[in-house]
């Protein structure tokens, strides 16, 4: 059974012995150009780290197929037992320890994906199902245990999933497809109705999530909080308040997470300078650049990149 508890403090990794295919952006989460990929990672049992500080744009659902873990996202940790899963939004920081108690080998699965690999199927009146706020916001975190029927229904779909990751794709890209869709479905029913229903009763939340998505798809640009709460309707403080309420951030926190999401993706899969980095992801110091990395990457740039190559 997952438990949660919250932290002030989150620890992260310097070097570790992680077999992980999907850290932070060095390869895109693609199969065959389809949005989404499938990992299958085993820890042995010296490895404190199973999973090295990391985030990216995609969704992730993640699957313990054995031993135990303490899963990390943002101020958040979640304790995981072999059999539990756990849905990570995009763009949340997050990683993966193994426990105090546990002294064996631990095993996991995880599909990371895009809306696009359920939302391109689908024709656009079904667009509610897939709110910005919950897809990119640490609202829409969901744990999943097998104590639970309609979560063991979840997982069991994720397991066919996972069955699939040696298949070619022609050979099982439908089925992926719908078992993600059927996930989403039971999610939808059982959590997610009920957020997107709490938001949408906000007059402002159409724009809000609108504001978002801009956010989403502009985050170099150099939004102000005038610019945000206007293009919301709404007074700067009443915006803050509303924003933080949906997205667990604030409007700026929620900047720089997408901006250092994207700064990640560029340490790890380029060659490019720091500073060229930092302009390019709407920094305009670079001294800003690096503590805002560091006080949510729990490094700096340099050292997130020298980390990362020595894993891989």
């Amino acid at each position: 059974m997952i438990t949660k508890n919250e932290i002030t403090k989150t620890t992260t990794t310097a070097n570790t012995d992680t077999q992980l295919d999907s850290l932070t952006e060095k390869i895109k989460h693609q199969t065959e150009g389809r949005p989404f990929s499938i990992h299958h990672t085993d820890v042995a049992a010296s490895t404190e780290y199973a999973l090295y500080i990391h985030c990216h744009s995609e969704l992730e659902f993640f699957y313990l197929t054995e031993g135990e873990l303490d899963f990390y996202i943002e101020r958040n940790v979640y304790h995981m037992q072999a059999g539990d899963a756990i849905l990570i939004p995009g763009g949340l920081i997050h990683y993966a320890t193994r426990t105090n108690s546990s002294e064996s080998a631990c095993s996991f699965d995880a599909i990371v994906f895009s809306t696009k690999m359920m939302t391109d199927a689908l024709p656009s009146y079904c667009e509610k199902y897939f709110d910005s706020a919950i897809c990119n916001s640490i609202t829409g975190v969901c744990c999943l245990t097998p104590d639970t029927k309609w979560q063991h229904t979840i997982i069991d779909s994720l397991t066919g999933i996972f069955d699939y990751g040696n298949i070619p794709m022609e050979q099982c890209e439908l089925i992926i497809r719908g078992r993600l869709l059927s996930a989403w479905q039971l999610l939808y029913n059982n959590i997610y109705s009920k957020l997107i229903a709490r938001h949408h009763a906000h007059p402002a939340y159409p724009l809000l999530n609108k504001c978002i998505d801009t956010i989403n798809s502009n985050y170099m640009y150099d939004f102000s909080l005038a610019d945000l709460a206007a293009a919301s309707g709404l007074s700067e403080g009443h915006f803050c308040r509303v924003f933080k309420d949906v997205t667990g951030f604030t409007p700026f926190g929620y900047i720089n997470r997408v901006r250092i999401t994207k700064a990640c993706s560029m340490l790890t899969g380029t060659d490019k300078k720091i500073a060229n980095i930092s302009s390019r992801c709407g920094f305009n110091n670079i001294s800003y650049f690096n503590r805002a990395f560091k006080q949510i990457m729990k490094e700096s740039p340099s050292e997130y990149r020298k980390n990362f190559k020595s894993i891989t």
